[in-house]
C-alpha cells in the first residue's frame, strides 16, 4: 500500500513527536550554552549538530512513510549488515579515546555500532515475532542468544563496554516480553554473571577497569580516572532548582567538565538549567518510553510490537546508562545521551529508530 507523508503524518502520534522534537532542541540549546561562553566561541560543533538534526528528521520522514512491516523480510540481511559494520570497523576504522570505532570518510566520522543497534532490534524483533510462542524451547533461546553474543563480542574488541551493554540489555528487555519461563532467564541471568567476570578479566582494557574501580571508590584517584565523575557530580549539584543560567555554568564554561558535549552534557544541563530543566529533560524521555510501549501493545502484529517495544528498551537503557555514569551511579561508559548528546551517529540512529515506532502507529491506526 503506498503512503503519501501527508497521510502518514495525519496519523502519526504526535505526543511521541512533540516529546522527540524537545529532546532535539533541548540538545542544541545545550550545546549552544556550551559555545556561547568561549572566547571566541567557536560554532563548529553546534553547526554540525544542525546539520545532523535536520538528516535526522529527513531520516525520520523516510521512516515514517515505509512500511515498517517490509523489514520483516530483510531481517537476515540487518543482522548480517550488523555484524560486517562491527567487523569492518575493527579492520578499517579510527581510534579515538581508546575506541576504535569510527569510520570517517572525507573528513566526517560515523560510529557504526548506532546503527548496528538498529538493525540488531530489527533482526531480533523478526525473530521474536517468528517463534515468540516457541521461546520455551531452550533451542530458541540458545540460538538468539549466540546472535546477541557474537554482536557483544564484536562490540567489546573495539573495546565499547557501554554499548556492548546496550546490545545486550535490548536482548534480555525483548526477553521478557516474549514466552521466556522464569526458570530459564534465571539461568540465562546466571549465564550473563558469569560471562560478565571473564569479560572483566579478558577482554576489558585497563582504562575500563579503572573506570569501574572508582564507581566502587570514588576517591580512589580524583585527578585521575576519578576527575571526570567528580566534576560532573560537581556540576550537578551545582545547578540547585532553576540553574545558574544559559551560558552561566561555571564547571562546562571554565572547562572542569571534561567531554561537555557529549558524554557529559546532562551534567552541563543540570548545572545550568537546575533540577527544572532535569525535569523537563526526563519527562519528555519519559513521555517517548511511555508511548513506545503503548505503541508496541496496540500494534496489530508481533513485529510491530517488538520493534516498538525495543527501540523502547534501548533508548531507555542509553538514558540510563548517561545519568548514571553523570550522577556516579554507575561506570564512565561514553554512551551519549540520545538525542541530546553532539554525536551525527547517535542523533540519526535514535530518529530512524522513532521513526520506526511511528510507522507501526501509523500502520495501527489505518487499520484498526
Amino acid at each position: 500500500m503506498a503512503w503519501s507523508s501527508l497521510r502518514a503524518f495525519r496519523q502519526a502520534d504526535w505526543v511521541l513527536l512533540v516529546a522527540t522534537a524537545i529532546l532535539l532542541i533541548f540538545g542544541l540549546v545545550v550545546l549552544a550554552s556550551v559555545t556561547v561562553a568561549k572566547s571566541p566561541p567557536d560554532w563548529h560543533t553546534f553547526s554540525r549538530q544542525l546539520i545532523f538534526a535536520a538528516i535526522g528528521m529527513g531520516v525520520y520522514v523516510l521512516a515514517v512513510v515505509v512500511d515498517y512491516r517490509t523489514l520483516r523480510g530483510f531481517s537476515t540481511l540487518a543482522y548480517v549488515a550488523a555484524a560486517l559494520l562491527l567487523v569492518g570497523v575493527l579492520f578499517f576504522g579510527t581510534t579515538i579515546r581508546n575506541t576504535t570505532g569510527w569510520f570517517v570518510v572525507a573528513g566526517v566520522s560515523f560510529q557504526p555500532v548506532e546503527f548496528a543497534k538498529v538493525l540488531w532490534i530489527v533482526a531480533f524483533s523478526a525473530y521474536l515475532a517468528r517463534y515468540a510462542r516457541a521461546f520455551d524451547q531452550w533451542r530458541h533461546l540458545a540460538i538468539s542468544g549466540a546472535f546477541a553474543l557474537g554482536l557483544v563480542v564484536l562490540i567489546l574488541r573495539q573495546p565499547d563496554l557501554g554499548s556492548a551493554v546496550v546490545v545486550g540489555g535490548i536482548y534480555l528487555g525483548l526477553l521478557l516480553t516474549a514466552n521466556v519461563r522464569p526458570r530459564q532467564l534465571v539461568i540465562l541471568l546466571g549465564i550473563l554473571a558469569v560471562a560478565s567476570v571473564l569479560s572483566y578479566a579478558f577482554l576489558l582494557q585497563s582504562y575500563q577497569k579503572d573506570r569501574i574501580s572508582v564507581l566502587l571508590d570514588p576517591g580512589k584517584d580524583p585527578l585521575g580516572s576519578g576527575y571526570n565523575v567528580t566534576q560532573a557530580i560537581i556540576a550537578v549539584g551545582s545547578g540547585q532548582f532553576f540553574g545558574r543560567g544559559f551560558g552561566q555554568g561555571t564547571q562546562s564554561q571554565l572547562n572542569f567538565l571534561p567531554e561537555q558535549q557529549t558524554d557529559f552534557i546532562f551534567a552541563v544541563l543540570a548545572e545550568e538549567f537546575g533540577f527544572v530543566g532535569v525535569l523537563v529533560l526526563l519527562t519528555s524521555f519519559g513521555v517517548v518510553l511511555v508511548r513506545t510501549v503503548r505503541i508496541g501493545r496496540q500494534s496489530r502484529d508481533d513485529f510491530g510490537a517488538f520493534l516498538s517495544a525495543g527501540f523502547g528498551i534501548g533508548i531507555s537503557i542509553q538514558l540510563l546508562i548517561n545519568v548514571g555514569m553523570n550522577m556516579g551511579l554507575l561506570p564512565v561508559t561514553g554512551i551519549p545521551l540520545p538525542l541530546v548528546s553532539a554525536g551525527g551517529s547517535s542523533v540519526i540512529a535514535s530518529m530512524a529508530a522513532l521513526g520506526l515506532v511511528q510507522s507501526v502507529a501509523i500502520r495501527r491506526r489505518a487499520l484498526g
